[in-house]
């Protein structure tokens, strides 16, 4: 999946490039968005999960030169982890991580419609680092309870190993400009992660741990160069 996801984005690299073939004004627009990301780990040995919600925010710039076409960099701050999931007569217990990571997303920008009004897709590589995490839980992890039913407990007393992450990210959005300089964008994307969290050598317990998010998300953005008629 991951290969076939690689081969997608550089398709569609290609073909946005290849149409981008009028020229325009210029556009060079900075802004800021706020959302939320809908997280959880892609992981094996298996663990029972549900999406945990976090805070999403960040600045972004996105330069035009071309009709249909342009790219955007981000700089964001986004929550991601997982809550897990008890059953049967283990449902008074609760466990959840947040990880927080400092993310940069590099993407193509390609839309379409009228200038007042446009639907875009935007798919790229992007890199991010995790500054912190927190763990939340109603026992103590250091003394695991014995649960009822057969569940993954060896991560409960594991930290994150790689604080570097890579993957990939895409999403779908509308953009609605206010003035002809301003502009409001509501995008939901979806990040598959390529890096682990933990240690995946032979030897190591977790042979995969990535991250896999969901975003929503609302932008403000202005533009400071071109189509100001």
């Amino acid at each position: 999946m991951k290969r076939t996801l690689i081969i997608l984005t550089i398709i569609l690299f290609s073909i946005a490039n290849s149409s981008a073939q009028k020229k325009i004004d210029k556009e060079l627009w900075f802004g800021a968005k706020g959302g939320v990301t809908f997280s959880q780990l892609s992981i094996s040995p298996s663990i029972k999960q549900s999406m945990e919600m976090g805070a999403l925010g960040g600045i972004s710039m996105r330069y035009i030169e071309e009709r249909f076409f342009g790219i955007i960099l981000e700089l964001n701050y986004a929550e991601k982890g997982w809550k897990e999931k008890f059953k049967d007569s283990d449902t008074q217990y609760k466990y959840s991580r947040t990880l927080n990571y400092i993310e940069l997303p590099f993407l193509a920008h390609i839309y379409f419609g009228k200038k007042s009004f446009r639907f875009f897709v935007n798919i790229g590589p992007q890199i991010g680092v995790c500054i912190g995490e927190k763990t939340k839980s109603n026992f103590d992890i250091n003394s695991i309870p014995k649960f009822a039913t057969n569940r993954e407990t060896t991560h409960y007393n594991m930290g994150g190993d790689k604080p570097f992450d890579y993957g990939l990210t895409g999403g779908l959005g509308c953009e609605v400009r206010i003035k002809n300089n301003h502009a409001i964008m509501l995008e939901g994307r979806y990040y598959f992660g390529l890096a682990d969290i933990f240690n995946n050598k032979s030897a190591d317990y977790f042979s995969v741990s990535s991250n896999q998010s969901i975003l929503v998300s609302l932008s403000y953005i202005y533009n400071i160069k071109g189509r100001k008629k």
